[in-house]
């Protein structure tokens, strides 16, 4: 069988331990009709955009982190 995963890009290539946005097992029925077809592309349209949030997410955090110096 076919899987889509989809992790933020920052995981890649060390998958260990990353969170997983999505993991799901795809077969062909999945895309014998268009409505099913739309339900997968949805499904990966949201953890795609879950991904990007969550890259911006950790950008943001990592920018705001304040190293204290020490004299």
């Amino acid at each position: 069988m076919s899987r889509i995963i989809v992790v933020t890009d920052s995981a890649h290539p060390q998958l260990d331990g990353v969170p997983v946005l999505m993991n799901e097992e795809v077969r062909p029925e999945h895309l014998q009709d268009g409505h099913s077809a739309e339900q997968l592309i949805e499904r990966v349209a949201w953890a795609i955009c879950d991904a990007a949030d969550a890259e911006q997410r950790a950008v943001t955090y990592r920018g705001a982190r304040r190293v204290r110096r020490h004299k």
